[in-house]
Parts: C-alpha cells; sequence; structure tokens
C-alpha cells in the first residue's frame, strides 16, 4: 500500500498501467482487471471485495442479456440460409445495375444489420457468400474485402445495435431513443457507400444482368420480406413499449428458429447447436471486457476524474467538444473492441457532454460510431480481418480502397455533429415524452 500522501498518484497510474498492459498485448479484458487490481492494492481505502462486488454489477443487468441472444439471431439467420434469401431480393432489385454485387453487399448489410445487431456476424454471414461471388464474376479482391468490410459497420448502427444496448446501460441514457436515433445515420452510411460503389465500379469490367420481371420480385419479395421484418417488430415493439430490449432479442431468436424450421427447413438440431456454441464464444469474449470495464469505471468514478477533467476543460460549444471527443474515441476505437471502449471512455465524457448542452442520444448514436468505426481501421479491424481472411488477401492489401469508405462515413459522423436534428427528428416524432 502507499503512504496517504501518495494517494493522488493513482489516477495517473490507472490509466498508465493499463496502456502499459495493452501495448504489451495483454488481451483487454485481463488488462483491466489486473490494472483494477494493482491499484487496489496500493490505495489503502479499497478492497478486493469492492472489486469483486463492481464486476458482478456489472453483469447482473437484465439488459444485458440482449446482447448474446441478437448475436444468437443472427448466427440462426446465417445457419438456416436467410442471408442468401436477402442476397437474391437485393440482387433482384439491383442486379440490373453495374456494379450489383458491390451495391447487394451493402444492402444485405443494411437489413442484417435490422437483425444481428452484431458487425462481426455481418460480416461473416455476409462476407462469406458475397466475397467469392464477387471474385468470380471480376471485382478484385481488395475492393470485395473493402466493401464487405465498410458495409459490415452498420450493424452497430442501424437498429437493433447491441452496441447501443450497452451504452444506454452503461449511461442510463434511452434504449428506444438510441435505437430511433441511428436509423438515418444507418441509411445516410448505406446512400453513402451505394454513392460510393457507382463511382469506383466505374474501372471494373463486371456483368450486368437484366431488369427482374414482377413476378421474380414478388416471388424472392415474400421470402426476403420475412425475414427483413423482423427489425419492424422488433424496433415497433420497443419504441410502444410492448417488449423491453431483451425481450425483443429473445422474438427475434424465436422468429429466427420459426424461418428456419418451419417456413424454409433450413435448419437441423445440429445447426443451432453450432449457432449457440459460436454465439458463447463471441459473446463471452465482449462481455468479459464488460466485467473487466466495470471495476475500472468505478475506479474512474471513485477518482473523480470526470469533475477534474471538468475543471480543466472549458469548452461550452457542443460543436467543438463533440468534435474533441469523437476524434479521441476514434483513436481509442483503433487499439481495442469498441465494447470495452465505451465502458472506459462513456464514464469519462458523459458529464462533459451534459455539461455542454449534447443531447444523451446524440451524443450516443456518435460515441457508438466513432467507436465502431475501430472495426475496420488496424491494428483492432476485426471486422476488415474476417473480410481479409474469407478474400484470401493480406489486411494491408484492402486497406486503401478501404479508406475511402471510411472517408466518407466521417464526413456523416461530421453531418451528425453539426445537425443534432439528424439523429434527434425520429426520436422526437415516435417516443412520446422524448426530452
Amino acid at each position: 500500500m502507499l503512504p496517504m500522501e501518495w494517494i493522488f498518484f493513482l489516477p495517473w497510474l490507472l490509466f498508465g498501467l493499463l496502456g502499459v498492459l495493452i501495448v504489451a498485448g495483454v488481451p483487454i479484458a485481463m488488462a483491466l482487471i489486473l490494472t483494477a487490481a494493482g491499484i487496489i492494492v496500493l490505495d489503502p481505502r479499497l478492497t478486493f471485495w469492492v472489486m469483486f462486488q463492481r464486476m458482478y454489477n456489472g453483469m447482473d443487468s437484465f439488459v444485458l442479456l440482449a446482447v448474446p441472444l441478437f448475436l444468437l439471431a443472427g448466427n440462426l439467420m446465417n445457419a438456416a440460409r436467410i442471408t442468401d434469401r436477402l442476397i437474391t431480393l437485393c440482387m433482384l432489385l439491383v442486379g440490373h445495375f453495374k456494379g450489383a454485387l458491390a451495391h447487394v453487399n451493402v444492402m444485405v448489410s443494411m437489413l442484417f444489420a435490422g437483425v444481428s445487431g452484431s458487425s462481426t456476424a455481418d460480416s461473416a454471414g455476409v462476407g462469406t457468400v458475397l466475397i467469392p461471388a464477387m471474385k468470380r464474376e471480376g471485382y478484385p479482391a481488395h475492393f470485395a474485402v473493402a466493401v464487405t468490410a465498410a458495409s459490415s459497420v452498420m450493424g452497430i448502427i442501424i437498429p437493433p445495435s447491441i452496441n447501443m444496448i450497452v451504452w444506454g446501460a452503461l449511461t442510463n441514457t434511452s434504449i428506444a431513443g438510441l435505437f430511433l436515433g441511428g436509423i438515418l445515420p444507418g441509411i445516410m452510411i448505406g446512400v453513402a457507400q451505394l454513392a460510393l460503389n457507382l463511382v469506383y465500379v466505374r474501372r471494373y469490367q463486371v456483368p450486368v444482368r437484366p431488369r427482374a420481371s414482377f413476378g421474380e420480385l414478388l416471388r424472392s419479395g415474400k421470402d426476403g420480406m420475412m425475414a427483413a421484418g423482423i427489425p419492424v417488430v422488433i424496433i415497433g415493439g420497443i419504441t410502444l413499449g410492448i417488449v423491453t430490449p431483451t425481450e425483443a432479442a429473445m422474438i427475434a431468436v424465436l422468429y429466427a428458429l420459426a424461418l428456419g424450421f418451419i417456413v424454409y427447413r433450413e435448419l437441423r438440431f445440429r445447426d443451432v447447436l453450432d449457432a449457440s456454441t459460436a454465439t458463447v464464444r463471441l459473446c463471452s469474449l465482449s462481455l468479459f471486457s464488460l466485467v473487466g470495464a466495470a471495476i475500472f469505471g468505478y475506479l474512474i468514478s471513485f477518482y473523480q476524474i470526470p469533475p477534474k477533467l471538468m475543471d480543466g476543460v472549458n469548452i461550452s460549444d457542443p460543436v467543438v467538444l463533440l468534435l474533441i471527443m469523437t476524434a479521441v474515441m476514434l483513436v481509442i476505437g483503433t487499439f481495442m473492441d469498441s465494447l470495452p471502449a465505451m465502458a472506459i471512455m462513456a464514464p469519462i465524457f458523459q458529464p462533459l457532454a451534459m455539461q455542454a448542452g449534447i443531447h444523451p442520444v446524440q451524443f450516443g448514436v456518435i460515441g457508438v460510431m466513432a467507436l465502431g468505426l475501430g472495426l475496420i481501421t488496424p491494428p483492432y479491424g476485426l471486422c476488415l480481418m474476417i473480410s481479409a481472411k474469407i478474400g484470401g488477401i493480406p489486411l494491408l492489401k484492402a486497406l486503401g480502397t478501404t479508406m475511402l469508405y471510411l472517408a466518407i462515413m466521417l464526413a456523416v459522423i461530421l453531418l451528425l455533429i453539426l445537425y443534432p436534428q439528424l439523429i434527434l427528428a425520429i426520436p422526437e416524432l415516435l417516443v412520446p415524452d422524448f426530452v
């Protein structure tokens, strides 16, 4: 233990030790727990009972049960080949345009995002089908990988979003408000990516299909719209107060099971077991990080770091403050997964945002987006790594093209900072007593 007169060094040591452990390659979850344990050993005012209690409280949340359930719904959709039906529907809609598969990639990601809430499930599920198909039709591998990775980021923006559920649980922000606030930004990113596709594919000799007939659209639409209807049920139920996010996630799982077993008859019990196993593996990593972040966030509050930052930062202009905080979160997101990153950053930045008069839903949507862009930026870049592995190319080969998509997503974030109503308009319209 340190003498009491040395206690004031501990807040600096808190972040310094975490940085050292991350640079040393220690997994994020263990780095958070080891850092907290080290600080507790040094501070005579704290005991390990506090650590155990806070770690338990970090997981003792009904809302967080939605995370594994939405992941399971996405994995069941992949196993039941519902993703293939969404691809077929989108291909009939835009197949007569040049670069159709690139457009389908973006459109399917938008639809898939409305079910799984996970960007990694999107990049794996959609990429496994579309990246090989794009390569066969003459698209360069780096372009196929880049558009798949970039479009999968919409999984954390378009509701239901696992990241928004966690953000809402961490900051006591309305999850219904966050979901509705993410609709227009998600559409804006999708439209911007489609526009970039139109410009980019001009240089490639890729096939253009004949326009689909009304009958073909009707037959495929029946299958595709049954899957695409899940987000309508989920968002509608949460917004109207009929179900909680966790209950909505359970509905998504049951809906995916019904489509797989009864409607499409593509799902087997072995597929359910495999999907459940994959869900546990992926979810355990993220939620274990939240356990570590819970005690880390407690120490941030215990040492009154946010008030100290407020004393040192006197920025009253919400636009300037949002630009600074977004830049910091963009950098943090390149080094760690967005869930533990937001568990660390949200308690620090939320009081600053509130003091500057920034609406918590606007701040939440922008924060989730900024941290989520780390999914396509090395050294973390998980979605880019997954897509590059599927495409069979080194990650760096696709990095240049991916940065073009990153640039247009940054432009969308800038618009959201300058014009808050792009986020707040839909929640204000649909959520009663939205303030």
